[in-house]
């Protein structure tokens, strides 16, 4: 069973927020979508865990602080993450991704441009669209431009909210 991937199960006011964990790194997050635009503020509940080994249990308890202090507008160090395969493009916006700073955005352009494509805009979009790490690979720090929201793979609510919680009202 070591081979098995663990999971960690946060429940939230808004739903419930998937981690799931292999070889001491993070794998993949998942949001709940939502029907419409939520009336209470995004809290934490509840954590649950289904560990199949004691590096993943440690990876997903930073998970969960990282998550809890991201929802209490404090930064904290990413925990470790694997990208999944993707193409070039793809994966060198991730990478410009996790390096944009807490409280901080950029445009679709700027993103294109920092994965080593200008102009390629709509490629970067798609690639926000494509990132099973949200939260940890932040593209809800990417906007449109002039400052428009764009979109968000969980809803344009999460996306609002996680910028809040940074300080930012876009």
């Amino acid at each position: 069973m070591a081979n098995a991937p663990s999971h960690l199960a946060l429940r939230t006011s808004w739903g419930t927020i998937r981690v799931r964990a292999a070889g001491g790194k993070v794998t993949s997050c998942s949001l709940p979508k939502l029907g419409r635009e939520p009336r209470k503020g995004l809290r934490v509940l509840k954590a649950e865990y289904d560990v199949s080994a004691s590096a993943d249990r440690k990876t997903l308890q930073k998970a969960e602080r990282f998550i809890r202090d991201l929802f209490a507008g404090q930064a904290r160090e990413v925990p470790p993450l694997v990208l999944p395969d993707a193409g070039a493009f793809t994966t060198e916006a991730w990478k410009a991704l996790a390096r944009i700073p807490f409280g901080s955005t950029l445009s679709y352009g700027e993103l294109a441009k920092r994965a080593g494509s200008p102009g390629a805009a709509r490629a970067a979009g798609s690639a926000c669209g494509l990132n099973d790490l949200p939260l940890f690979v932040p593209c809800h720090r990417v906007l449109g431009a002039q400052g428009r929201l764009g979109g968000f793979s969980a809803g344009l609510a999460w996306k609002r909210e996680l910028l809040r919680c940074e300080g930012l009202q876009p």
